[in-house]
């Protein structure tokens, strides 16, 4: 028992040691994942990004191919390509494939922008350190306390 009564300040100071240790690892770990996290984010928001350009590029070419179409129309009713109505037609359908191209755009952007934000949050450091510093400074006052006099 005597020996057991003195080996108790190096038991409670290898505890400590342990548990500051065992937070460091999970530090790491907890770092690690973060990491890995913002990278992941990072290429969500590429791919958000890239398929919004294909997603306009499409809306463009829809309304290339509808304003073939009406001219196609207009010619076959007879009316003129340069006739008002025509004209304004065309001018319309021109004007909501661009809109529907700078929406398609604006929607994958803003997906994106919240994607690298999120990635820009993970990379951010964690409370680790303070939190094995905690565990580093508590066991050093109980030691002091119970072994200290």
């Amino acid at each position: 028992m005597a020996f057991l009564s003195a080996a108790l300040p190096y038991i409670a100071a290898a505890g400590t040691v342990i548990g500051v240790g065992a937070e460091i690892q999970r530090g790491k770990a907890q770092r690690e994942q973060q990491l890995l996290l913002a990278r992941q984010r990072e290429e969500d928001a590429n791919e958000a990004a890239a398929e919004s350009q294909r997603q306009a590029l499409f809306e463009r070419k829809k309304a290339k191919n509808l304003m073939s179409r009406a001219r196609a129309v207009a010619a076959a009713s007879g009316a003129g390509a340069s006739d008002p109505t025509v004209t304004n037609i065309l001018t319309d359908i021109e004007t909501e494939g661009e809109m529907n191209y700078l929406n398609a755009l604006y929607s994958g952007n803003s997906v994106a922008r919240g994607l690298r934000s999120g990635a820009n949050l993970a990379r951010r450091p964690t409370h680790s350190n303070l939190n094995t510093a905690s565990i580093a400074l508590g066991g050093a006052t109980s030691w002091y306390e119970k072994y200290g006099s």
